[in-house]
């Protein structure tokens, strides 16, 4: 099985300075004695502080913020205040609505031509859609960012957060020499301004690569230096990244009692902080681990709760890994019913999320941002040529234009098309995914049914039974019974007792199965002949299967059930009928046929005049039940042979 490792540390960096208390308690004086816009900035700074140590602070002071905003009637307040809430609610995990803040920020933004605040947007969305799986949308608003950053005066660590953005999204593609060539031109710009921050959140990043790289003792070491550094500056709500980086490899490197005890510590923390994109992730990583510990149903329990999570999130990648990890434990657990089904879901995420022409996009999205940069640079020479060229050939661009709108006319139909094809396909899917989880479910609920009547069966009937055969047993060693016909009759009771809860206890053992298999059948046939063999100690007993059957049938616990009962049937009429001394049971497979024989050398009888007695009907019974074919040869002084034949 592919090993489950899910990308560490997908931590996107904005730049911001230091919370503290001191800060935050000059901001709230400022609060007290400000007005009009300055009122404004004083409510978003202390929003912005309080988004790493206290998230429902952060959305307090961020709600002022557009309320004072709103009453000055001020667009460049409003568009602040909207990114302001837009924040908070990226903090809380919330990530749609962190998206209809962010538009409404740059919608206004724009109309006020406030290109560096637009830039500083288009940067926010792109972390957005990242988190939310949309890589090319991501990369789409990062490039538009970069090229105004690029172009206007902005101060120094705007443009090394856009390309440590852009780098975590190819860390997701898995293009991580890509990854490296963006964060280390970030890690320049940063180390030419000697700034601390930006260095150590880079090379956190850096870091985190590498794990990609299986370079785990490196990682583990770096990890817990930048673990110390961020609680040292006080940075404590990105401790659980560290510790979530630090599990991933200690679990790589098959640590996995250290590993579980960061993944928990880790979930605790962003529970805390309500960080639900990275709770999710990390949750999946402990269930990877419970997993190879073969603690099956905690970490099933931590699987379901991280999908549910990304699905009402919109989580997309975490939901295909939260499917891919419950098949995963439900296939250890031989449970196949439920491992078909989440591994049926997992793949169908997985393609409408990694699609090849979503990868071709973001890659097409680089080249243009690449190629659009280099034309610029050469605009302002080639622009008298167009214009003259443009003079000279304007009846012939007009037909071009006609021809190349009908050509566009034309692909947008065909894409209008498709996406409804796609979207017929989509919805088709989707009643397919209901369907599934339906059946689970139904499974789960007829499965609990079940094991409910077994214990019924054994604690009330079975214990019903063992107080008769224990009463009658005291009953003959309390009373010095003299009347031999009633001693006999006593003692008959108690064996057909005793043997009431064989049958029970075989019942009760095909109930509590899924399913039952050659092997399954050969132990509990053994079982029965060695009862046998304790009331006839002449008795020789064999049962062979097979190489070519064995590991190849698995039957349901029906009939399973009825196969064991046909051939149960047939030994005890060897031994209490036929007084055979020898009983030979073989399970052999030929094509799509699986054949039992069971042989003895009794004392035979005459088929054409035997009545249907002596269990014969109820074989018959059981095996028409089953689709099976059964046929009886016998012989007078010779033995009898009895085969069953079905198809699997």
């Amino acid at each position: 099985m592919r090993l489950f490792l899910v990308i560490c540390f997908s931590f996107v960096f904005i730049s911001h300075s230091q919370s503290n208390k001191p800060v935050i308690d000059s901001l709230l004086q400022l609060t007290r004695i400000s007005n009009d816009t300055v009122l404004v900035k004083a409510f978003n700074e202390l929003s912005w502080e309080y988004k790493n140590v206290d998230i429902d602070s952060s959305m307090y002071y961020s709600k002022k913020s557009l309320e004072v905003a709103l009453e000055l009637n001020n667009k460049k307040a409003i568009a602040a205040s909207y990114n302001s809430l837009a924040n908070s609610f990226d903090g809380m995990g919330q990530l749609d609505s962190a998206l209809v803040y962010h538009k409404k920020s740059l919608d206004l933004k724009l109309e006020i031509a406030h290109k560096v605040g637009a830039a500083d947007s288009y940067n926010n969305l792109g972390i957005v859609y990242d988190l939310k799986g949309d890589f090319d949308l991501s990369l789409e608003h990062y490039f538009n960012a970069l090229n105004i950053y690029e172009n206007e005066k902005v101060p120094f660590y705007k443009v090394p957060m856009v390309l440590t953005n852009i780098g975590i999204v190819y860390k997701k593609q898995k293009e991580y020499e890509k990854v490296l060539e963006y964060y280390n031109k970030a890690l320049k710009i940063y180390t030419d301004n000697n700034y601390d921050f930006g260095i150590v959140i880079t090379k956190g990043n850096i870091g985190s690569v590498l794990i990609n790289l299986k370079k785990f003792k490196e990682s583990i070491k770096f990890c817990a230096e930048a673990k110390d550094l961020y609680e040292k500056l006080g940075y404590k709500r990105y401790v659980p990244y560290m510790l979530s980086n630090m599990a991933f490899a200690k679990d790589s490197l098959k640590i996995h009692k250290q590993s579980q005890e960061d993944f928990e510590e880790a979930i605790k923390l962003f529970t805390e902080d309500k960080n639900l994109y990275e709770l999710v992730h990390t949750k999946i990583g402990l269930a990877n681990n419970l997993k190879k510990q073969q603690k099956f149903i905690t970490a099933l329990n931590h699987g379901k709760e991280a999908l549910e999570i990304a699905k009402s999130e919109g989580f997309k990648e975490w939901e295909v890994k939260a499917y891919r990890i419950l098949a995963d434990v439900e296939k250890l657990r031989k449970n196949y019913h439920a491992y078909s089904a989440y591994l049926e879901l997992h793949t169908i995420r997985k393609d409408s999320l990694f699609e090849e022409s979503k990868t071709k996009t973001i890659f097409e999205l680089e080249t243009k941002y690449q190629t659009a940069k280099k034309e610029k640079e050469i605009l302002s020479q080639r622009a008298e040529i167009a214009e003259k060229e443009l003079k000279l050939d304007r009846n012939r661009n007009q037909i071009i234009g006609l021809i190349t709108l009908a050509v566009a006319l034309s692909i947008l139909g065909y894409l209008l098309y498709n996406q409804q094809k796609l979207k017929n396909r989509q919805l088709q899917k989707e009643n397919e995914l209901k369907e599934a989880l339906a059946e689970i479910e139904t499974h789960n609920k007829l499965q609990e049914q079940r094991l409910r009547i077994s214990r019924d069966l054994h604690d009330n009937i079975g214990a019903q039974l063992t107080f008769i055969i224990s009463s009658i047993e005291n009953l003959q060693y309390g009373f010095k019974l003299t009347n031999a016909k009633l001693k006999d009759k006593l003692t008959g009771i108690s064996a057909f007792t005793k043997e009431t809860i064989y049958e029970l206890r075989d019942t009760i053992w095909a109930m509590n199965k899924d399913e039952i298999t050659l092997e399954d059948l050969k132990a509990r046939i053994s079982n029965f002949i060695e009862k046998a063999n304790a009331s006839s100690s002449n008795m020789r007993f064999k049962i062979d299967i097979n190489d070519n059957a064995k590991g190849a049938t698995v039957f349901s616990s029906l009939m399973g059930m009825n196969i064991y009962r046909i051939i149960q049937e047939a030994v005890n009429n060897a031994i209490k009928y036929a007084e055979a001394s020898s009983i030979e049971v073989v399970i052999k497979k030929k094509e799509s046929t699986i054949h039992f024989t069971i042989t003895d050398n009794g004392k035979g009888f005459n088929i054409e005049s035997v009545e249907e007695g002596n269990g014969l009907n109820n074989m018959t019974k059981r095996a028409t039940d089953i689709n099976a074919d059964i046929s009886y040869i016998s012989t007078i002084g010779e033995g009898t042979i009895v085969s069953l034949s079905l198809n699997t």
